[in-house]
């Protein structure tokens, strides 16, 4: 990272990402490390410190199972680990596994466990503490937000199905011995095991009569839960015993601004009230002359867009769709008014993600095109309810903007918003949010995160109800895909297709943009952003 001399600001322009798609077959080991990495050059490591971050809506959960959003995963990824983890250029590295072993057909996964990993309440963790977390996934009753991702396994039909009181393909060979067979070849699987919803979890705790282990958790990680006072904190405490070693600081406070309130979280922050922050789109240009504070810059794998409910009138109408994707000059609402600080979405896979193809636009700004379509959905003055979850001065400026680029066309909207962000999402599941604006940000690096989970028709976040038998069929074909070039072209076909079929409006591709104190050292930003920084590695200079 090149320093500039204006202010002490680093700005990345490209990302490093690694496909996981194994074709060498044979056991792969890696070493842990007895402590966590020394920073390079005369800068020393110091320990102690209390490191204050803030999060833009309350988690809906700390129960790696049930967690949805950003900020829980934020929150989950300081507490609990898993097998394995991502460096920061993702690459697939050991956590609690030390190594690991595909079988030639890709079936079956061999992890060996490293010994002497304790949960935060004193107890060693084993194989069959994997085999609960992951077959707890799977379990209906639970309805886990990450069962999609272990719904190839062997038996796990019928364990959902009841079928079976096990998962038959989920078993301790040993104390430290897992092993994971599927029914089918599933090349993301590996990333998939870096991913939130992963985490070891001990049953005594999930179970325990009387606990809410969603708002009370307990797992391995760097940091211990300490309380939750919903959307004013959450405090965490270092754990002294954590197997990777000490983490520098002695404590993290999330204090959360409910409602995306991003002007008040930069207002703190130059204050020195908290260590790190986002900067609201006004104030870049002022950020941009700050010499007080650092300013890291990354691209990530990300999406924001306006979903359309396709189970809504007038929505079930595609030329409709394609009127709203051909009238809104995206261009333009990102240079008056985000200022250039983030980048136009082209489709749906972000810039870096594997199967991106550059030389697409889906739907360029055109509006004869949009009257087109409009003219051939035969809808007359159509009115749209439009929902956002942020109430920020930048999301307003936008809405605004979208609401009159619509009306150029013929298309009237009105703008409402729910801040409480569980009501939000019990909309979108309810189909209460004909239009509504969301983000979509890579738990793991393979376009599947993206075109499976938003689009396939049984998937959970598929909250515009799209459905394309066609488009199905072709994402379970990729999933199982084990020819690289085969798989990421099928995903470009995937995602031609459903931008034929528009059920989205692409609106940009978030930068990671953060500021943080001087004194904050040891960062490291990967492309899947915020959640992923390892706080663990985090030193306060002078503090």
């Amino acid at each position: 990272m090149k320093k500039r001399q204006k202010m002490n600001k680093y700005r990345i322009s490209s990302m490093a990402l690694v496909c996981f798609y194994f074709l060498v077959f044979e056991i792969c080991s890696f070493s842990l490390p007895a402590a966590l990495p020394q920073p390079k050059g005369k800068e020393s490591p110091t320990y102690g410190g209390v490191y204050r971050r803030p999060l833009d809506y309350n988690p809906k959960s700390l129960d790696p199972a049930l967690s949805l959003d950003i900020n829980s995963v934020a929150v989950i990824q300081q507490v609990f680990d898993g097998l394995v983890q991502f460096d920061k250029t993702l690459n697939v590295i050991p956590a609690i596994a030390k190594s690991w072993k595909i079988s030639s057909d890709g079936l079956t996964y061999t992890f060996f466990l490293r010994k002497s990993v304790k949960f935060h309440n004193g107890r060693e963790v084993t194989a069959k503490d994997f085999v609960y977390s992951f077959t707890r996934l799977l379990d209906p009753g639970i309805r886990s937000t990450s069962s999609d991702f272990f719904g190839k396994i062997l038996g796990a039909d019928e364990f959902r199905s009841k079928m079976a009181k096990e998962v038959k393909g989920i078993t301790a060979d040993d104390n430290h011995t897992l092993r994971i067979v599927f029914s089918e070849p599933y090349a993301p699987f590996l990333s998939i095991l870096a991913m939130k919803g992963a985490k070891v979890v001990p049953k005594e705790e999930v179970e325990k009569p009387g606990a809410e282990f969603a708002k009370s958790p307990t797992g391995t990680g760097p940091f211990r839960f300490t309380s939750m006072q919903e959307g004013e904190e959450i405090i965490l405490e270092s754990n002294r015993d954590y197997f990777e070693g000490r983490p520098y600081l002695d404590k993290i406070i999330f204090k959360i601004f409910q409602g995306s309130l991003r002007d008040n979280m930069f207002k703190e922050f130059k204050t020195g009230a908290l260590d790190e922050s986002f900067v609201p789109p006004e104030e870049m240009e002022n950020a941009d002359r700050e010499t007080r504070f650092l300013f890291v810059q990354k691209p990530i794998l990300s999406l924001r867009f306006y979903g359309f409910s396709l189970r809504s009138k007038p929505l079930d109408s595609q030329k409709l769709r394609k009127a709203i994707n051909c009238g809104i000059d995206k261009g333009a609402i990102i240079s008056e008014i985000h200022k250039n600080q983030l980048n136009l979405a082209k489709g749906i896979l972000p810039p870096g993600m594997p199967g991106y193809d550059p030389t697409k636009i889906a739907y360029p700004f055109n509006e004869a095109r949009a009257l087109k379509f409009l003219s051939g959905a035969g809808e007359s003055q159509p009115k749209l309810e439009i929902w956002s979850a942020s109430k920020s001065e930048a999301a307003e400026k936008e809405l605004n903007e979208i609401k009159a680029q619509l009306s150029r066309i013929g298309i009237q909207a009105n703008i409402n918003f729910e801040t409480n962000w569980q009501n939000f999402t019990s909309m979108l599941s309810e189909n209460k949010a004909p239009v509504f604006i969301y983000a979509w940000y890579a738990d793991f690096p393979d376009p599947d995160n993206f075109l499976g989970t938003l689009f396939h028709s049984r998937s959970q976040y598929n909250y515009t109800g799209y459905n394309n038998p066609r488009v199905d069929r072709l994402l379970d074909r990729a999933r199982g895909e084990r020819d690289y070039l085969k798989r990421m072209q099928t995903y470009r076909d995937i995602e031609e297709l459903i931008m034929e079929d528009a059920p989205i409006l692409p609106m940009v591709n978030n930068l990671f943009q953060m500021a943080y104190q001087p004194y904050v050292k040891g960062l490291e930003v990967n492309a899947l952003g915020a959640p992923y920084i390892p706080l663990k590695k985090i030193w306060l200079q002078n503090q």
